[in-house]
């Protein structure tokens, strides 16, 4: 009997421990793969969702056609983002998962009126990825870019974070919104995306990333730049890692793939002045020589080196001033650098660096070096000479 008794309660505590009583199946959920956050019409604010769809996805796979999106935009309006979120919720038969959301976009004309309201679910939702990717959708809305039909990716959220670290202006995460938000030595900066097409084949298919959107303490959108000013902006913050540039110099042009791009920033006081000292560096490739130019010979590459360095000092320091002038917000970081060099003198400055910041002098020195000039030493043929 004792051993009938052993064996029952063993059976018992088998099934008790192999089972999950609260499991949840994949089947029972709807991955929510990019948020885009705009104003309606009547003021209020809006929220859209792309939803993945499992089954179009699996055709697509399979060959079903190029028609199929693998995924569904669902909007609601309202006034809270909770709110909006559980509007979403009532139109699906799954319950949504965020674990997998890869992107936020807000729309230009919600970043200017402000985002405090918007990322305050942010920091408080547990189910919020701080790694999710965030942009700013320049002269449009979020939804917009949610519902591009991508040929590279059946979901436009993706597309626009592995698009966003190829373009050269690398990744902005929620996270790196949120510690520079509550920072009082720098303010946020955020990419743009720009939905613009060129030609018939790229409407509703392609976009652009290649502008940054400044804000200020209160999390409102103030200003703009783009192109080589955008990445100038971000060298000096420090998170630039490469570029394609090309110079123009009195020879010619020059192409170069620069890498390896570093900055460090000291600061001081000269008296009630304040300074700041920045220092670029990195390597560079020669990709492509329109001049006459041997590059292969030590002193001719030490000549363009130097003058290159030059064109490009000059050039970061407008780009700082401008920033000062046009905008008055420091999304450099020099308060930061103003912070970790001088904390007792910090105190004075952090409650009017806004104030403050557009009146430093800022000197910037590059120090880019040619490693590589390319498998040929002189062009083909040189410039103004017959074949």
């Amino acid at each position: 009997m004792k051993k009938i008794g052993y064996f029952i309660i063993i059976l018992i505590l088998t099934l008790m421990l192999s089972g999950c009583w609260d499991r949840n199946e994949i089947n029972d959920y709807a991955f929510w793969i990019g948020t885009a956050l705009d104003i309606s019409e009547d003021g209020k604010l809006q929220k859209s969702a792309q939803i993945a769809v499992p089954a179009d996805f699996k055709s697509i796979r399979n060959g079903g056609g190029n028609s199929q999106r693998a995924n569904i935009v669902l909007t609601a309006t309202g006034s809270t983002i909770g709110d909006l979120t559980q509007q979403i919720q009532d139109k699906l038969p799954r319950k949504v998962f965020l674990g997998h959301r890869r992107s936020i976009f807000v729309g230009e004309k919600l970043a200017r009126k402000g985002l405090i309201d918007v990322m305050d679910q942010f920091t408080r939702n547990t189910d919020t990825r701080l790694r999710t990717d965030i942009f700013v959708v320049n002269n449009g809305e979020g939804k917009e870019v949610l519902n591009i039909n991508s040929p590279f990716n059946p979901f436009s959220s993706i597309v626009a974070v592995d698009q966003d670290r190829y373009c050269r202006l690398g990744d902005t995460a929620l996270r790196d919104v949120l510690i520079d938000a509550r920072r009082d030595g720098i303010r946020p900066a955020m990419p743009m995306v720009e939905i613009s097409p060129m030609n018939k084949q790229e409407k509703d298919k392609i976009f652009d990333v290649r502008s940054v959107a400044i804000f200020n303490k209160n999390l409102q959108m103030v200003g703009e730049v783009s192109g080589r000013e955008s990445l100038e902006l971000f060298w000096v913050k420090g998170v630039l890692k490469n570029q394609f540039v090309t110079e123009e110099l009195e020879e010619g042009s020059i192409s170069l793939y620069e890498s390896n791009l570093k900055q460090s920033i000291r600061t001081l006081f000269d008296g009630n002045k304040l300074k700041a000292y920045v220092k670029l560096v990195g390597t560079g490739r020669v990709l492509e020589n329109n001049s006459d130019i041997d590059l292969s010979v030590t002193k001719e590459r030490v000549r363009i080196e130097r003058k290159l360095n030059e064109i490009k000092a000059k050039r970061v320091e407008e780009t700082i001033k401008k920033i000062q002038v046009q905008f008055g917000q420091d999304v450099f970081g020099f308060g930061e650098e103003f912070h970790r060099e001088h904390p007792y003198r910090w105190r004075e400055l952090r409650d009017r660096w806004d104030d403050i910041f557009p009146t430093i002098e800022v000197a910037v020195d590059v120090k880019l070096t040619i490693q590589s000039t390319g498998d040929i030493r002189k062009r083909i043929v040189g410039k103004g000479e017959k074949e």
